[in-house]
């Protein structure tokens, strides 16, 4: 039986009605109007839905949020776990294309409506970026060697790790980077072009 609302926090609150929104977008997608779907869902009132996260449009903002947090959370042990930094952006940009690939929302965002969707990654996508780098510069830059500190911005390996992602999973290609291992391989190849270049002493 579920909690009254008056019985919750206002953390939990927002977690059940972020709960029923990502419910209702996997079954309908993001042009339906659907604000008392979600109401109903998470067993509240449609006020209680407007105090605690907003109209639809904040909804889909406050969910946005909501995964970005997630993947940030699941991601940090994927860079600690990496030496260098070129092994450790390339675990990166696979780590993530991998994550976004089987996020069903996103993908069926993707599918059913992009026109909501692309402008998160696109024309929308400055906070997202900007969020991002304050998580990862940090760890891209304990990856960093003294000499790559000397040339290369942590920032600009975040914003780099960014668009990388984004065109893997906005933008199809004669390549296939399908399989994990074939993807590895494409961004492995890229970066040893010499945009990351290996630490010197690890140069043959």
């Amino acid at each position: 039986m579920r909690s009254r609302a008056q019985d919750l926090s206002p953390v939990a609150i927002r977690e059940r009605i972020l709960d029923a929104a990502e419910a209702c977008l996997v079954e309908s997608g993001y042009g339906t109007r659907l604000h008392a779907v979600i109401s109903e869902r998470a067993g509240l009132s449609r006020p209680t839905v407007y105090k605690y996260v907003g109209d639809q449009a904040e909804i889909f903002e406050a969910l946005f949020q909501r995964e970005i947090t997630r993947f940030f959370t699941l991601l940090t042990p994927v860079l600690r776990d990496s030496e260098r930094l070129d092994t450790g952006l390339t675990d990166c940009v696979v780590f993530a294309v991998g994550y976004a690939r089987r996020h069903m929302l996103l993908q069926k965002g993707l599918r059913d409506d992009p026109e909501v969707v692309l402008p998160w990654f696109t024309v929308r996508a400055r906070p997202f970026v900007e969020r991002g780098t304050d998580y990862l510069a940090p760890l891209f830059e304990r990856l960093m060697t003294a000499e790559q500190l000397a040339t290369i911005d942590p920032r600009a390996v975040c914003e780099w790790a960014f668009r990388l992602v984004t065109s893997f999973i906005t933008t199809g290609g004669v390549i296939d980077t399908t399989d994990e291992t074939a993807l590895r391989a494409f961004v492995a190849g890229l970066l040893s072009l010499g945009v990351v270049p290996a630490p010197l002493d690890q140069m043959v």
